[in-house]
Parts: structure tokens; C-alpha cells; sequence
């Protein structure tokens, strides 16, 4: 059996959607493959759709991506996330929230962003969802924009690679659970892509890269549609010890 540290997977998987997710209403569908060496076995699914609401009044998008595996999978690894974020219309965040059911690992994680004396201020909890106790929590300040995985959607749509060379990067800084952490998006090239639903996409590629204990490492390679919606189709995600989950459109 193999073990890996799945904290980090439902950010990979979402990782993609930063950079996919139109400003209308959307559904996606994916479906997951595990990769174990030479096999390469199905691993369950991914759904994520967005629905205008009001949050506190206020007009709002509700975006949501849940996250399943099935039983084969299961014996490897066992995964029934919910990450779901409230941003207005004009991409300003508001609230966030990541249920995670991964293994023996129950938690909760949340995210309250406000503006105080000209400043952006996030305040983050983390909570044990087995004994309901507050496991985390801390207050960031920022004097520039705190996003999550889903505010960034309405940010990097905006990254135009029509007339850029393969290297050009993006850095936002993200929660994650309770600290505020770089994330950087380069864009490396193109490459066509058949997807599950039959059909072939000439996609962008995005490398998804953060940095651990120094070093520079890729944490998933998305492939979206070189076009102005940056559809998703298909993303390969590291999950360490040898061991890769390919997520594709359906």
C-alpha cells in the first residue's frame, strides 16, 4: 500500500481551477486516474460548478468543488473533500471554507477575509471535525490582496500567453489552513489534449510550483484550453513517492 501526505491533494486538484473558471456560471465534470508505476487505474471523481447567491447580504458567487474517490482507489488512499468559497461579482473574497475527509483526517478550515484601517485582513481557523476543537488559528495583514483557492479564479482568467514566451509566472499569495503561502503559475508551453469526453483541445500548460524546505518543486501540470474561458481538461498532480493522479475532463 502507499503512503502519501493527502492534505495537499484537494489543493492540486483546485490548483487547476484557478486558472479555468469563467466569470459566468459554470459545471465541470472530471474523472480521476491513480497512476502506480505501470498501472494506471480509475479513482473516482471531481465536480465543480459555482451559483450566484447572497452572503451576508451581499451579492455573491458560491463556487464549490467537491471530491470523491472510489473503492479501488480507497484502499490506497480515501478522499470526500468540499471546498467552497463567496466572492462578489467583482472577485473581492468574503468567506471560504475546505471540509477535508482524507484517511483518519477530519478537519475543517476557514477563512474570513475584511478590510480594517486600509489594510487586508484574513482571519483563519482550523478544526478537528471528529471532536469539534479548534485545532488553529491566526490573523493575517496585508497591505495587498489575500486570495484563496478560489479568489484567484477571477484574477488569473486574466493571463493572456498569446504573446508570451514559455517561462512567464504569476505569484499570489494563498491560505492554506492557517498560514498565507506563495503560489506560483508558469506558463510553460502548448500542447493538444484529448480529454474523456472524445474531443481533442489545443490547451496552454500551466506548472504549478511552490517551494519546500528551499527548494522549487512542481506540485501538478494543468493543461486548459488556449482560449479566453481556459477550459480544463486535463491536470497531473504529484503526490510524492513515485505516485501521480491524473484528473480529465468529462
Amino acid at each position: 500500500m502507499v503512503h502519501v501526505r493527502l492534505s495537499h491533494l484537494s489543493v492540486f486538484l483546485l490548483s487547476i481551477l484557478w486558472v479555468a473558471l469563467p466569470a459566468h456560471a459554470q459545471d465541470y465534470n472530471f474523472n480521476l486516474y491513480l497512476n502506480l508505476g505501470p498501472l494506471n487505474i480509475p479513482a473516482g471523481s471531481a465536480h465543480l460548478y459555482d451559483t450566484p447567491v447572497l452572503f451576508e447580504g451581499k451579492e455573491a458567487i458560491r463556487t464549490a468543488m467537491e471530491m470523491c474517490t472510489n473503492p479501488s482507489a480507497d484502499r490506497v488512499f480515501s478522499l470526500r473533500d468540499t471546498i467552497e468559497s463567496y466572492n462578489t461579482p467583482q472577485g473581492e473574497s468574503l468567506y471560504f471554507s475546505k471540509t477535508v475527509h482524507e484517511g483518519h483526517k477530519h478537519n475543517l478550515e476557514t477563512a474570513v477575509y475584511s478590510n480594517e484601517q486600509g489594510r487586508f485582513v484574513v482571519n483563519m481557523t482550523t478544526r478537528n471535525l471528529v471532536t469539534g476543537e479548534q485545532t488553529g488559528h491566526a490573523t493575517e495583514w496585508r497591505d495587498s490582496r489575500i486570495f484563496d483557492l478560489m479568489s484567484m479564479i477571477a484574477f488569473t482568467q486574466k493571463i493572456d500567453t498569446s504573446d508570451s514566451e514559455p517561462g512567464q509566472t504569476e505569484s499570489l499569495p494563498m491560505v492554506n489552513g492557517i498560514m498565507v503561502v506563495q503560489q506560483f503559475l508558469v506558463y510553460t508551453g502548448n500542447k493538444t489534449i484529448k480529454a474523456d469526453d472524445g474531443k481533442k483541445y489545443d490547451c496552454m500548460i500551466i506548472s504549478i510550483r511552490d517551494y519546500k524546505e528551499g527548494k522549487e518543486r512542481e506540485t501538478v501540470k494543468a493543461y486548459v484550453t488556449n482560449d479566453k474561458y481556459h477550459k480544463p481538461v486535463q491536470l497531473d498532480i504529484n503526490l510524492g513517492v513515485g505516485t501521480t493522479i491524473k484528473a480529465l475532463l468529462k
